[in-house]
């Protein structure tokens, strides 16, 4: 459809290695992304998932070793894919003696080791934590194309901020709840509207017009018709796929 409409012909295959193949597979995923963060601030209903539970970003160190014979006065920690970086600021805690338990800022060694300030007495087990002066917690988020809440026990957490691959907050939980947007590649294009569908050839053809047969001026005016036409009519016609109480009585009043 997308490309009869720029005058192409369509295409019979998708793994031809012509040119409009190779652009349209080029451009797809990445313009299917683009559409599915174009609706509303929560996104089209159909590509909304919700995750509950997920637990605060920490490991387990399985060991302490004296690591001042490479850099003085500091104690290693192994602890498997701690997430940590060179500078974060970092709580030790739980320890099975607690002679490490504390904040402290880590240096990266490996994705599985670091060290900090401190003398060695004895190798332990405990549990690192990543911290901040200004978000205290973190969590890692689910693959996804935008997180638009977090919450706790349903009721939604009001500092909260997108940092990577991460949810920074400094209100004090050990697990919260997501709902986010999910990426293109995670939806069966069989669950896609026909709503949305309009939406999605729409924006191809905003793409294609330049990328395809070079008509930049066609490209802007299809851009046009899409934010101020299509657009706000598939938002529309998303808003529909909820309960909405009714506040109008009069036709019951009227014995209805």
């Amino acid at each position: 459809m997308t490309l009869i409409k720029l005058g192409e012909e369509p295409l019979t295959v998708t793994t031809s290695t012509d040119s409009p193949t190779n652009v349209l597979n080029a451009i797809y995923p990445i313009v299917l992304d683009e559409t599915l963060s174009m609706s509303s601030e929560k996104g089209w209903k159909f590509a909304n998932a919700r995750i509950s539970s997920v637990d605060v970003n920490n490991t387990a160190i399985t060991a302490f070793a004296d690591h001042s014979g490479t850099v003085s006065g500091t104690v290693l920690a192994t602890s498997t894919a701690h997430g940590l970086l060179t500078g974060d600021l970092a709580t030790i805690k739980d320890g099975s003696i607690g002679a490490y338990d504390g904040d402290e800022v880590v240096t990266k060694v490996t994705d599985d080791t670091f060290y900090f300030t401190a003398t060695f007495s004895a190798t332990e087990t405990a549990t690192v934590q990543w911290t901040s002066e200004r978000k205290a917690y973190r969590f890692a988020v689910p693959s996804s194309n935008i997180v638009f809440s977090s919450s706790v026990g349903g009721l939604e957490l009001t500092d909260w901020v997108r940092e990577g691959q991460f949810i920074l907050t400094s209100q004090e939980s050990t697990d919260i709840d997501m709902e986010y947007i999910r990426l293109g590649s995670a939806l069966a294009v069989t669950n896609f509207p026909s709503h949305f569908v309009k939406v999605l050839y729409w924006n191809l053809m905003v793409h294609l017009a330049y990328d395809l047969v070079q008509n930049r001026a066609l490209s802007e005016q299809l851009l046009v018709e899409l934010e101020n036409i299509h657009l706000p009519r598939a938002i529309g016609l998303d808003a529909r796929e909820q309960y909405v109480e009714e506040t109008d009585t009069s036709w019951v009043d009227e014995g209805h």
